[in-house]
């Protein structure tokens, strides 16, 4: 793990002989990664710098490499601008879901920016709750700031990946869909795990067929691949893109069958409770670890 202000105002007064190295690194760095990715190439530059100079002084680089036992990993995002996630995106979760066809343009819904925690933190059990559910799903974090832009060009505004759990409080939804639009029960505090990393698009060429899966306490639940989506991570881009989309904001892809809600009445039923680990991965991108607790 390298901090990358510190590495880098190492290498800006090693290097380049920089009188002002520290509040340079934090000027051009940023103070988060939403401040990073507004910052565009020059503070990728720096990043990769930063991360070259640490690797040449391992033990020279003055508190910049730092020991992953003694980090707790918050989300990459760890508040973003807008947080849009797909629905009814996976034709087998659609079907298990007991609906008669997929739409025929793009849905989606928000989850509040006060939601998303980190890879390894603990996902609070509200007590109104009584079905809580999971969803493994890819995020996509936009990395510039578009509008209107095509499905050719809309990988130029991908910025990263991470993993994603879309937790649902099913019966809280199933209530506010008979009087309205649903918020609460994809917003509870703690109802968007994201992470372990912010992987970089260049270090994915081809997003679109990537693994998911999820356990729970060991047991998979789902098991499916993104080349399933309705629809592609390009179509989202360009179809969210209308109302504008801007450096540090998180679309996800929907997830596939497997879903607690999805369960049958003569099956067992799957919904989480405190206690239960939850276990979400993407392959390439990394896996979530996080267990239920009681509010």
């Amino acid at each position: 793990m390298v901090d990358l202000h510190t590495a880098y105002a190492s290498h800006l007064r090693e290097v380049e002989a920089n009188p002002s190295a520290l509040e340079r690194a934090q000027v051009t760095l940023g103070r988060d990664m939403v401040e990073f990715l507004k910052r565009g190439d020059k503070a990728l530059e720096a990043a990769r710098k930063a991360l070259a100079y640490a690797s040449g002084n391992p033990s020279g680089g003055a508190g910049a490499i730092l020991d992953p036992k003694e980090i707790r990993l918050m989300s990459p995002v760890p508040r973003p601008g807008a947080l849009v996630s797909a629905g009814k995106n996976f034709s087998d979760h659609v079907a298990e879901m007991a609906s008669k066809k997929g739409p025929s343009s793009p849905v989606a819904f928000l989850k509040l920016p006060g939601t998303v925690i980190g890879p390894e933190d603990d996902i609070p059990y509200p007590p109104e709750v009584k079905n809580l559910d999971y969803e493994v799903e890819l995020a996509i974090i936009i990395g510039k700031a578009c509008i209107d832009v095509s499905q050719d060009d809309a990988f130029d505004y991908i910025a990263g990946y991470a993993a994603f759990n879309d937790i649902s409080a099913r019966d809280i939804i199933r209530s506010e869909n008979k009087t309205g639009i649903h918020l609460m029960g994809k917003s509870f505090p703690g109802f968007a795990p994201m992470g372990p990393y912010l992987v970089t698009a260049d270090e994915i060429p081809d997003p679109q067929n990537l693994k998911l899966k999820l356990s729970v306490n060991g047991e998979t639940r789902q098991d499916s691949n993104l080349s399933y989506m309705i629809f592609k991570i390009r179509e989202m881009i360009a179809y969210w893109s209308q109302m504008g989309l801007n450096p540090g904001d998180v679309l996800t892809t929907g997830t596939p069958r497997g879903v607690a809600a999805g369960r049958k009445p003569d099956q067992p039923p799957w919904w989480l409770k405190p206690g239960d680990l939850v276990e979400a991965e993407v392959e390439k991108v990394g896996r979530l670890h996080n267990r239920i607790v009681a509010e």
